[in-house]
């Protein structure tokens, strides 16, 4: 909620604020009207949402493991895998999105009055209150590869590869039709990826998925071998660090996807449907775009693909732009409660 009354500021003020001449523009260029603005703010608004609609899911999860119907003491175990994971994506994005917000209105960001100061202050302490983020992050690995350890005994890679594909399927999403609904779209694309639309849903869906897949699954057989070796057992696991907070994170963005798929599918209203498409786009791109270097030397995507996944941002920023008032606006915070002297008329 910090992050969102944060960007809701942020872009109101952008939407006011009006910042050198130019042709046309004799009274200023309005500040969102900035590509490089746009791209400040408007991606996290796109990702704003996505951690919404997965937070939407972790309190349906909630309500099924903590209601009156029954559940199983693996549903309780992905319950918490699912909360560890959303505590530590939404804090660290609390703390990005709050920053680039109070940096996106200059020196007036940095002016109490205007709120921004107190919120950064206020989001600070969760990236390691009630959890260290990257503790937590471990947790999640930990939580999907507990259902694995029969398959790191396999022999052969084959069995591994099929365990994990039919793991990551039923992992947490399994209580909705979120996660089967990302398959279905994945398995689309995977026929011809190169030849479908950078805004293709089937394709954002092929590469969540496979980032979450192999990582998964190749974490899981160099745990194996790590317990093979000889030697420093904890140098040898504590080595793999990083790749275990990279499979959290794969997984996480892949909930958050199949998440926003799903609640986008249910509006009915065809306008707001288009815009919130475009948002989806938006967000899958940009998580695509910021492992690009993964997909890249995976043969996920080509180079002339990488490149243009850059182009597609800005262009789903221009196209987002006259909708940013209503997007701030569907984040919830009503304008009387934002507080912010930047605002005032």
């Amino acid at each position: 909620m910090a992050a969102r009354r944060a960007l809701s500021i942020a872009t109101r003020h952008a939407l006011r604020r009006r910042q050198f001449p130019a042709p046309g523009r004799p009274e200023g260029v309005l500040l969102l009207d900035y590509v490089v603005h746009q791209r400040r703010l408007l991606p996290l608004l796109a990702r704003s949402y996505a951690l919404g609609y997965a937070q939407n899911e972790l309190v349906a999860a909630l309500v099924a493991v903590q209601g009156d119907a029954p559940s199983t003491e693996r549903d309780q175990r992905e319950l918490e895998t699912l909360a560890a994971g959303m505590k530590a994506m939404q804090t660290w994005f609390a703390n990005h999105a709050v920053e680039e917000a109070r940096e996106a209105c200059g020196g007036a960001g940095y002016m109490s009055d205007n709120v921004l100061t107190g919120l950064r202050g206020d989001v600070d302490i969760f990236a390691t209150f009630e959890g260290d983020n990257t503790v937590l992050m471990q947790l999640v690995t930990k939580g999907l590869l507990t259902d694995y350890r029969q398959a790191w005994s396999a022999l052969d890679r084959g069995g591994v590869v099929a365990a994990t594909t039919r793991a990551v399927g039923e992992m947490v999403m399994e209580r909705t039709a979120a996660g089967l609904m990302l398959d279905r779209l994945a398995a689309t694309a995977r026929r011809r990826p190169e030849e479908t639309t950078l805004v293709d849903r089937g394709w954002h869906a092929l590469m969540f998925e496979e980032r979450e897949r192999h990582s998964l699954e190749s974490l899981a057989r160099r745990m194996r071998a790590a317990g093979k070796a000889e030697g420093d057992a904890f140098e040898s696991f504590n080595r793999l660090g990083p790749h275990v907070q990279f499979v959290a994170r794969a997984h996480l963005e892949r909930v958050m996807l199949a998440a926003t798929v799903d609640a986008i599918s249910r509006v009915e209203d065809a306008e707001t449907r288009d815009v919130l498409e475009r948002v989806c786009s938006l967000y899958a791109l940009t998580s695509i775009a910021a492992d690009r270097a993964w997909y890249l030397e995976h043969h996920r995507i080509s180079g002339g693909r990488s490149k243009a996944i850059g182009d597609q941002i800005d262009a789903l920023c221009r196209e987002l732009r006259p909708h940013a008032l209503a997007l701030v606006e569907g984040l919830g915070v009503p304008a009387q409660w934002l507080g912010a002297a930047i605002l005032e008329d």
